[in-house]
């Protein structure tokens, strides 16, 4: 038997090792915390633990269902938020006079949805921040946790994670997690994914073949705290406010036919203002944009198995966030749906004492929504590669459906707002 295996059958206090202090580690982690009282919790993380995060610009766009998440753990930046009360889907072109006929497609006009938070009495459909203020305002939140209870509750910064390794002696009933010195856990969540492109490719993989560039836009007229997501022949693009006369963009086009690489920041203000409807206002000016590659990549299980007695069984590894699935931005829900794996995770381990039938509790509660959310996003991000005749008419037609039926508009307002439950 091991020393990590002698450790952790010595101990009655489970332990728990978060990797990854984003912020689907660190909601985890506080979430954890305050639920679980009896166990430990470890957080490790590969940067410094007085390194300022606040700063990080990048653009994330939550749900209502995730900022009802983050007030619950006393971790909302509601100051630096800025809501979004209302989001308009729509295409550019073709019209569906062809495919309807002139009359028909005359009367129903430009495909669209349109969802406001008043039409289903929320103060909000979501919120617009900084990726830098979401990580800040929770990593305060649990380093004061954590300096209250310094024993239960530990900071591994400044230290990456080498290698997770089920404790094949216990029968797999363990990891033992190799960073600075190797320790025993009675679960380890793996909550650090980064982006397509520098991931190892997992159980599900496939390359969009396309680009988003990212950046932030200044606008004249725009409505406050609408959010615009615009089907075009290239790909998607949005553009989610963040406060008067600002707007964060996500361009999503071809890698092989990119029409925005050969083009300075003029030339990109003119064409985005042929892309967007007019109701977004006239946009002035673009800040210089950064370029991601674009995929899914997705495990078929949140939860790692491993090798015992010569069978294959679940073990006690779980990934949660992008180290799960990341996804296409076109319905920008990766976040959200990291946010949901923790919650959940944490909720099944209040009800059941085995953490094994907490692992089996949390597959079977997370699947209907990880794969309709998988599903959904891969469908739309491979219909813009898609050369078949009408299949943009047909994507404006499921558009002007969804406006026209109410029953369909609602059941898409609750999963833009809280997943699937």
């Amino acid at each position: 038997m091991s020393h990590a295996t002698d450790d952790l059958a010595a101990r009655r206090a489970p332990r728990l090792a978060v990797v990854g202090a984003g912020p689907v580690g660190l909601s985890l982690a506080l979430h954890a915390a305050r639920s679980l009282p009896q166990w430990h919790i470890s957080v490790f993380d590969t940067r410094a633990i007085d390194a300022d995060v606040s700063g990080d610009p990048r653009t994330l766009a939550m749900s209502l269902g995730s900022v009802q998440l983050l007030q619950r753990l006393g971790a909302w930046p509601g100051d630096l938020a800025q809501p979004i009360t209302e989001v308009h889907v729509s295409q550019q072109g073709p019209s569906l006079e062809g495919l309807l006929g002139e009359r028909l497609g005359s009367w129903l006009g430009e495909p669209h949805v349109r969802i406001r938070a008043s039409e289903v009495g929320v103060p909000m459909l979501g919120a617009v921040l900084s990726y830098g203020a979401v990580t800040s305002a929770l990593q305060q939140a649990w380093l004061r946790m954590s300096a209250a209870e310094p024993e239960r509750l530990t900071n591994r910064y400044s230290t990456p994670v080498r290698s997770l390794k089920p404790l094949e002696a216990s029968g797999g009933r363990g990891v033992e997690v190799d960073a600075d010195i190797a320790e025993a856990f009675d679960l380890a969540v793996i909550a650090e994914g980064g982006v397509f492109a520098d991931q190892a490719r997992k159980a599900i993989s496939r390359d969009y073949g396309q680009v988003a560039w990212v950046g932030r836009v200044t606008l004249d007229g725009a409505r406050s705290g609408a959010a615009y997501e615009r089907f075009t022949r290239h790909g998607p693009a949005a553009l989610l406010p963040l406060g008067p006369g600002r707007a964060a963009l996500v361009w999503c086009v071809d890698v092989r036919d990119d029409p925005v690489a050969p083009l300075d920041d003029a030339q990109r203000c003119t064409v985005l203002n042929t892309l967007f409807p007019a109701e977004v206002g006239r946009i002035t000016s673009v800040s210089p944009l950064k370029r991601f590659p674009l995929g899914l990549n997705a495990e078929r299980t949140l939860i790692d198995s491993t090798q015992v007695n010569g069978r294959r069984v679940a073990g006690r590894t779980v990934r949660i966030g992008n180290a799960a699935q990341t996804l296409h931005p076109v319905a920008g829900q990766g976040l959200n749906l990291g946010l949901r794996d923790a919650f959940v995770l944490v909720r099944e381990l209040t009800r059941h004492a085995d953490i094994d039938q907490a692992l089996r509790g949390l597959e079977w509660q997370r699947a209907p929504d990880r794969w309709s959310t998988i599903i959904a996003t891969d469908f739309l991000a491979r219909s813009f590669t898609w050369q078949l005749p009408g299949a943009s008419a047909a994507r404006g037609l499921g558009l002007a459906a969804l406006q026209a039926i109410s029953p369909l508009k609602s059941a898409l307002t609750r999963q833009m707002m809280f997943g699937r439950r």
